[in-house]
């Protein structure tokens, strides 16, 4: 069964329709449900969930198994590191793995310490699909960019 095409799909006028289509995912989220719910939404925007971690040393076994582009992680995430953003920073510092964070609004603080950690991107809880899609092309387009200027160093 083929995806439907429709004006915003088709990738007319040389652009890719979809920038975060190919990426490979790791979402680090503790609530099994929302995590699916993320890997459904990621797929229907034809990103590859390469795996779902529940805690900080899943998120670090499955990055090393699995090597994604980026996570996209609750900034809440509570652990032995301390949170999601602690988490973050430890696998950008490691293993060069940049992330987008799902966090709450309202909270100066976590952004604060989220600005600090390098982020691709942050999705203010509650969203919709809408934002966690924009907030994923912007990240592509950041990696992509990233990418080409460090093979022209």
């Amino acid at each position: 069964m083929g995806r439907l095409t429709t004006p915003e799909t088709s990738g007319g006028g040389g652009r890719p329709a979809r920038p975060a289509a190919g990426l490979r995912v790791l979402i680090i989220e503790p609530d099994p449900s929302t995590a699916h719910l993320l890997q459904d939404n990621l797929e229907q925007l034809g990103i590859d969930v390469c795996g779902i971690a529940s805690d900080e040393a899943e998120a670090l076994s499955l990055a090393c198994d699995t090597r994604p582009d980026l996570t996209l992680i609750d900034s809440g995430l509570a652990g032995h590191w301390g949170d999601g953003i602690e988490t973050a920073r430890r696998l950008h510092a490691c293993r060069g793995i940049r992330s987008v964070f799902l966090a709450p609004y309202a909270d100066p603080q976590a952004l604060t310490r989220i600005t600090a950690s390098y982020p691709l991107g942050v999705v203010h809880r509650p969203y919709s699909a809408a934002q966690l899609k924009a907030a994923l092309d912007l990240a592509a387009g950041r990696l992509r960019s990233s990418s080409a200027f460090m093979r022209k160093v």
